[in-house]
């Protein structure tokens, strides 16, 4: 399986097809395209469309560059117990989105983000290497989230976000590493200090790494584990524990999701617990979103602090494929705030 399996409206131009074709409803990727993204973003009968022809078979090259652009603006009225805000987010994100089939082994996919006014940053940047001697196996390159072995936060069609991947100061989302895709399992190693500048000419601050593992089990069940080690000058070595069960079916028209996932570093004094429930609903040219989000812990952990329960709901209405406008609110229950949220996010 590769990670970060996200198709791009630089595909629908390259083999001439409609966005529909790999999305329920952008961005959320139906079957063809999660089968079109975990072969390599290879399309059977279109693909040597999409090359150059220099009557060099040992050179190829894209006739036109694969690269997409997503916006994202929003209004937000955010209110808690100290009163409310009104704040317009606009723009909030945009991305560079670049990626591709380089050949029948290889493909890649790599995206700059601008976000909340910071400097542009890469995100996403990764090469795959797959079915070599031909063999069912392939090789992820690069800089990912390692929750998307689980669920593709990139694809999610709510603002609210899968909160437990990013719980406490050893979060499951962006590192730089690689990982080996098996028809069994995925396993993966990552630095495990996230995707910061370089020191000194290294990336890695810390001789130990992260490994981890999902496996994917009967009835769309997915079982992850993960174990590291991080250099914590103040108490030593920390060793991380993680594991977790994800799930994911369709029902018609619905399709609903739900990941569990806990944890602990050292022992059970640093230890947390929870994850997520979310349900989509695609109607016509419409989407609706429930997405629960809990954290909890004991009183005595130090993850007590992380403790969260979030309710979200999201109306999109496409426009165009391409094209949505969208209201959500989230209201945070221990928090006691509540965010409405009204924008508009187009690609092309």
């Amino acid at each position: 399986m590769l990670v970060a399996i996200i198709s791009i409206p630089a595909f629908a131009r390259m083999y001439h097809v409609s966005c529909k074709l790999c999305h329920v409803a952008f961005p959320k990727l139906n079957t063809f395209g999660e089968n079109f993204a975990d072969n390599g973003y290879l399309f059977p009968g279109k693909q040597r469309e999409v090359y150059k022809d220099l009557n060099d078979d040992r050179t190829r090259t894209f006739k036109e560059l694969p690269l997409a652009v997503r916006f994202m603006h929003y209004v937000e009225a955010y209110g808690d117990r100290d009163g409310g805000k009104l704040d317009f987010k606009s723009p909030w994100i945009t991305k560079f989105l670049l990626g591709g089939a380089l050949n029948e082994r290889i493909n890649f996919y790599s995206y700059v983000i601008f976000e909340k006014g910071e400097f542009p940053f890469f995100e996403d940047a990764w090469v795959d290497l797959h079915g070599f001697f031909g063999l069912p196996l392939s090789l992820t390159i690069g800089q990912f989230q390692i929750s998307d072995l689980m669920f593709l936060r990139e694809t999610r069609l709510t603002r609210s976000d899968y909160y437990i991947y990013k719980v406490g100061p050893y979060k499951l989302t962006y590192h730089r590493g690689i990982i080996l895709g098996t028809p069994f399992a995925d396993l993966g190693v990552v630095n495990g200090n996230g995707i910061g500048e370089a020191s000194n000419g290294f990336y890695d601050d810390n001789p130990e790494k992260w490994y981890f593992t999902h496996i994917p089990v009967p009835f769309d069940l997915g079982l992850f584990a993960l174990f590291g080690e991080d250099r914590d000058t103040a108490n030593g070595y920390v060793r991380i524990y993680r594991f977790g069960l994800d799930w994911r079916g369709r029902f018609g028209d619905f399709y609903p999701f739900l990941q569990v996932l806990g944890g602990f570093d050292n022992d059970t004094s640093a230890l947390f617990y929870g994850g997520f429930f979310g349900l989509d609903y695609a109607f016509g040219d419409n989407t609706l979103s429930l997405l629960l989000n809990y954290i909890d812990a004991p009183p005595s952990s130090t993850y007590y602090s992380s403790r969260l329960l979030t309710v979200a709901l999201r109306f999109n209405h496409y426009i165009l494929n391409n094209l949505k406008v969208f209201v959500e609110d989230e209201t945070r229950i221990y928090g006691k705030s509540t965010s409405l949220t009204l924008g508009v996010d187009f690609a092309f």
